[in-house]
């Protein structure tokens, strides 16, 4: 198991650098001053550092070969171990949410203990807020970067693992657990009471008409196995009907006009895009935005984490220095599945009037900047 507690240990393991760097020291004046500062790309996978990335792959794979040499219970007993790794990590990102922001330039000395980091991993080179060493804007985006690619390999650790021990169903007994998900599904509707109303005429011009939601039923949980059949069954983001059309009119300001038609296949057909759509905002705007369709039932049929299971894939964001970032489901667990601070720049709001829904523009004095990079 060599290499298993390898894989763990590396993932866990923050090994801070300390260099010189022009950084903002001070809100509202773009001086820079030639300061100490922590430095994390090394452990990250751009820049010149791509050999950090094939060194996890390498460890999560042969850390999968250890695990099976074990029998199935020991690997169950492993696998415990690898969901309260990755409960850490949702974690760090509850903290890092609520004190990183993509605008933010100056960072107090103090940020690397607030995100709680030293406590919840091994981090090497830490020093004390008395030791001038300064955290930057760059190291801060650094920091969640390198975490979303351990993340990364833990995810796939899991799940490669839970499938390599995970019994194989036969056709007909997948038909029939399928006929018995159904047939709950059915059941918790029949209890829940769910009207779902059309507003045959929007009042406001141009606006289509948007489904009214009382209340969206609870959605049971799902294992992996069942998240491929989920789309079968109806545990799937769905919009509401013209909530679609209203998000795209409204999101596609946001992309290049090459990727408008596979936004639109997306949002209104369900078509997976080719390769990720790159939102040119920030990962907060785009998870605001499907986190207030979400609350007000204008997506339904879902938890907010199968939302963010939907997401991730699809979309690309813009780091503060435009560069294209990913957007993994634990990283959006931590914008969307959690109350944190709320999105200070938003990108739309949900106005009610009477039982219509209206996806509109948010105000330009709170988003005045739409477009960046």
């Amino acid at each position: 198991m060599q290499h298993f507690k390898e894989f763990l240990t590396r993932i866990q393991t923050f090994d801070l650098r300390v260099i010189e760097d022009d950084i903002h020291m001070e809100w509202g004046t773009n001086e820079k001053k030639h300061v100490k500062v922590y430095d994390l790309s090394h452990q990250t996978q751009y820049y010149d550092s791509f050999s950090y990335r094939s060194e996890l792959r390498v460890l999560k794979d042969m850390a999968f070969i250890d695990l099976m040499t074990l029998d199935k219970e020991r690997i169950k007993l492993q696998l415990e171990e690898l969901a309260k790794v990755r409960e850490r990590f949702k974690e760090f990102w509850r903290n890092y949410h609520d004190h990183h922001s993509e605008m933010t330039q100056v960072y107090e000395r103090h940020f690397i203990f607030s995100v709680n980091l030293e406590y919840l991993f091994i981090v090497n080179g830490l020093q004390s807020t008395n030791a001038e060493i300064e955290v930057s804007s760059k190291f801060a985006e650094d920091l969640g970067e390198s975490v979303k690619l351990r993340e990364k390999f833990l995810r796939e650790l899991i799940y490669t693992t839970e499938t390599a021990i995970k019994p194989k169903r036969s056709e007909a007994e997948f038909k029939e657990w399928l006929d018995a998900e159904r047939e709950k599904q059915k059941a918790a509707t029949a209890e829940t009471t769910n009207e779902t109303i059309i507003t045959p005429k929007s009042e406001t011009p141009g606006v289509p008409e948007t489904a009214a939601v009382q209340e969206a039923p609870t959605e049971p949980e799902l294992s992996e196995e069942q998240l491929a059949a989920a789309k079968l069954m109806g545990y799937y983001p769905t919009f509401k009907e013209g909530a679609a059309g209203q998000l795209f009119d409204l999101l596609k300001t946001y992309f290049v006009p090459e990727e408008h038609s596979s936004l639109e296949k997306l949002l209104l057909d369900d078509e997976a895009p080719a390769s990720p759509l790159l939102f040119r905002g920030s990962a907060t705007q785009l998870a605001d935005a499907f986190k207030q369709l979400k609350e007000a039932n204008l997506i339904v049929g879902c938890r907010m984490s199968d939302l963010e299971r939907w997401i991730a894939p699809k979309f690309l964001y813009l780091s503060p220095q435009s560069q294209p970032r990913e957007l993994p489901e634990d990283y959006l667990n931590g914008l969307m599945s959690t109350k944190g601070r709320p999105c200070k720049s938003p990108i739309l709001k949900i106005e009610q009037k009477e039982d219509k829904f209206f996806i509109l523009p948010a105000s330009a004095t709170k988003n005045s900047k739409k477009m960046r990079g």
